[in-house]
């Protein structure tokens, strides 16, 4: 957002400076739906004007006039109401013509698409027909449906939404946002909306509207306020309908900083290390959702050099990185990981990336070329890190070869951080302290340094109170917790002499300084960038601490 100086003098509000104010030359970037509410719709439009960002003492508000009298009045009655001081720019008539395109409201578009339909039905017209016309092209952007499509994809993305899921539940269709790993409902619209709504969906991503029975997968490019984003689509026949998941990509977002994602100590220099071999496999564990895709995304954009042949195949691609060549599978003509990592071998590749090892043909593909010279950077549905070297085992890799070609193996989940504008320390008992403390006091010392902690630490944790800023629920983004188990020499006896024992492998793990998940969410708890709880929640077994 850029401003520039202007000579206008704006007059006096009370609360406010006056005379020179900045401009609002663009569209602003962070523009929250909140925000923006605080000042009624028709309010805005009659004065031409809107609030764009607020804190704890001041709210700031564009205005296309700022030398208008009545807009002035209403505004000291605002900073009166809400007990803040208000900043004023000057913005331009197209910027707040752009603006105003983010009021229309989910209730107003729903109202509007319930009327369309109810018009629709009283005029005889088929629904039917109405959708094959608009699979023909006739689609029309400024019809209710389309716009309900419109505002719902708006606000998932001005909510920092990563899934937006529309589902049929008890004779009415249900949309629920995840926002930062939790399932939240938002809207609530009758079936025969819901299915329109459906139907719109299927057709911006080219899916088959008349296909009811089987799933789809599709992809729709979505631009809003500047900001262009991809929604990953996946439809699924459920027993009232058709159940649709638009995985929101924010290219913005694509984090390729180490400290963002909470790679720290011991697990950020080991990967660190690992990924920048010449050869060998690289392996990412975790469950769907738990951000694996992304540390992987992470790791090409530091490996992205221009001497580097780099090949991904995906399924399907998320993100696209310049400088990298990505493919995506299709299983249903039989381009499978198998077949594409056999084609992917004849490209001269330095680095390959593979979605995910499911088969043990893929498994034996990749132990090849990681032999061959070449750095496979994969993923693998296991519960820890230490649990995928048996798990590749029983998919039948020889143990021989494992032990040859494995580099690493990271385990992660995602928990939520805690909203840094309304922190405060947490209230425990001293059994729970104690315990919390026996617990840190198991970490290696050099793992605490590397954090930044002291041995004798004192015990704080802390939680979220819930503010405007969080939209009170405590917690804002979401961090990594990480477990790192690297192949070193002894780990490689094992493997190969004792057919990857899991219980050998556990105890060699402790003598190289492994922490686990657990230890590394305890860790970022005394740093303040999560709660108790949500390491809990992400982490098998308790820690006999529950928030109050």
């Amino acid at each position: 957002m850029e401003e520039a100086e202007t000579q206008i003098t704006v007059p006096k509000i009370s609360g406010a400076s006056s005379g020179v104010i900045p401009v609002l030359s663009e569209f602003p970037k962070q523009l929250e739906k909140r925000i923006l509410e605080i000042i009624p719709e028709a309010t805005a439009r009659k004065h031409r004007l809107f609030c764009f960002e607020k804190n704890d003492t001041v709210l700031r508000v564009a205005m296309v006039d700022p030398s208008d009298f009545d807009a002035m009045n209403m505004l000291r009655f605002l900073a009166e109401k809400e007990s803040l001081s208000i900043e004023i720019s000057q913005t331009t008539e197209a910027i707040f013509g752009e603006v105003m395109r983010n009021y229309s409201g989910t209730d107003k578009a729903l109202q509007n698409a319930i009327l369309s339909l109810k018009k629709g039905a009283e005029l005889g017209l088929d629904l039917e027909v109405e959708k094959k016309k608009s699979i023909q092209g006739e689609i029309f952007q400024d019809a209710p449906i389309a716009k309900l499509v419109e505002v719902i994809v708006k606000h998932a993305i001005d909510g920092k939404a990563s899934d937006i899921h529309i589902e049929p539940i008890e004779g009415n269709y249900r949309v629920r946002f995840r926002i930062d790993g939790i399932l939240k409902s938002q809207l609530v619209f009758p079936l025969e909306v819901g299915r329109a709504v459906v139907s719109r969906i299927k057709i911006l991503s080219n899916l088959k509207i008349d296909e009811k029975r089987k799933p789809q997968d599709g992809r729709i490019h979505f631009e809003s306020g500047g900001q262009a984003v991809d929604l990953r689509v996946s439809s699924l026949p459920v027993m009232e309908g058709e159940k649709i998941v638009m995985r929101v990509l924010d290219r913005a977002n694509n984090v390729s900083d180490f400290d963002v994602l909470g790679l720290l100590g011991r697990n950020r220099t080991v990967l660190l290390s690992k990924i920048r071999e010449p050869f060998g496999i690289v392996l990412i564990t975790g469950p769907t959702g738990s951000g694996k895709s992304t540390t992987l995304y992470a790791f090409l954009q530091i490996l992205n050099q221009e001497e580097r042949n780099i090949v991904t195949l995906e399924d399907p691609v998320e993100y696209f990185i310049d400088g990298v060549n990505q493919s995506q599978i299709r299983p249903e003509i039989g381009y499978t990981f198998s077949a594409g990592l056999r084609s992917i071998l004849r490209q001269d590749p330095n680095i390959i990336m593979v979605g995910e090892i499911r088969d043990n043909e893929t498994a034996e593909l990749a132990i090849h070329a990681a032999l061959t010279g070449h750095l496979v950077l994969s993923t693998l549905h296991t519960n820890d890190a230490i649990g995928s070297v048996p798990r590749l085992v029983d998919m039948g890799v020889e143990p021989f070869l494992l032990a040859s070609s494995l580099q690493s193996v990271a385990a992660q989940r995602l928990v939520r951080k805690i909203c840094e504008k309304c922190k405060t320390e947490m209230k425990i008992t001293d059994p729970q302290r104690n315990r919390l403390a026996q617990m840190y006091q198991e970490i290696p010392l050099a793992e605490k340094k590397a954090y930044k902690l002291k041995d004798n630490q004192e015990i704080k944790v802390f939680k979220g109170t819930g503010c405007d800023d969080c939209g009170r629920t405590g917690h804002k983004g979401r961090v990594g917790i990480y477990e790192v188990f690297e192949i070193t020499d002894p780990v490689k006896a094992i493997i190969t002499d004792h057919k990857a024992n899991e219980h050998e492998l556990r105890k060699e793990s402790l003598s190289q300084g492994m922490i686990s998940m657990k230890e590394d969410g305890i860790l970022k708890v005394l740093l303040g960038l999560t709660t108790l709880a949500e390491v809990e929640r992400a982490t098998e077994g308790k820690l006999l601490i529950d928030e109050e």
